[in-house]
């Protein structure tokens, strides 16, 4: 596993490295959280062609409230240390050695053998995370396609809203949905180096 720190994300060389490459963020555009092919695929595939075809990263569309979350993201990091009284180091990405085509950008690393993942929603958002009590579906493939590429056996997910308390949770290995995502990575991106070799 090649862990990568020589730059912050969210800066030009960051955006470098994933150029082309399969984030775990955008897994949900590839397959969905039953394992089921998204509809969202070939139009994913499309924007990943251009990126390797042009070496530069697509540009993302970012709301208010996205950029809000980025802003709080330090205080929520500096929450979960206190709460759980660890460090949480801030890396780049993590690659495998093998560099098959995609990546994670872990919001920390615990001890290199704990995963962390923030997220900061609006109110209403935070509010029903603590009602249900459970991982958001929505943050599935992201945290357990961390798993997979890490190879760790834990990761935290935490939410939070300021002047709420903080939903956390750990989440461990499904292996059934690793043994598919790793099988539908493998297809996606052969298909993608296919599309890019026609293009050229």
């Amino acid at each position: 596993m090649n862990i990568i720190t020589d730059c912050e994300q969210g800066t030009e060389e960051w955006m470098t490295h994933r150029v082309g490459s399969v984030g775990a963020s955008s897994l949900d555009k590839i397959i969905t959280s039953t394992g089921k092919r998204s509809t969202q695929r070939k139009k994913y595939m499309y924007q990943l062609a251009g990126e390797i075809l042009t070496g530069q990263k697509a540009k993302s569309f970012s709301t208010p409230a996205m950029e809000e979350g980025i802003r709080r993201e330090a205080e929520s990091r500096e929450l979960f240390e206190m709460i759980h009284e660890v460090e949480i180091e801030q890396i780049a990405l993590m690659v495998p050695d093998n560099k098959p085509g995609w990546h994670i950008s872990p919001d920390g690393l615990i001890d290199r053998s704990i995963g962390f993942e923030v997220k900061n929603p609006n109110m209403s958002t935070h509010v029903e995370y603590l009602d249900k009590a459970i991982l958001p579906t929505k943050y599935k493939l992201q945290l357990q396609m961390s798993l997979y590429v890490s190879g760790y056996d834990k990761w935290w997910f935490m939410s939070h809203y300021p002047g709420l308390k903080p939903f956390i949770i750990s989440v461990d290995r499904d292996d059934a949905l690793i043994t598919i995502i790793y099988k539908e990575l493998k297809l996606f991106v052969a298909e993608l180096n296919e599309l890019v070799e026609r293009l050229k």
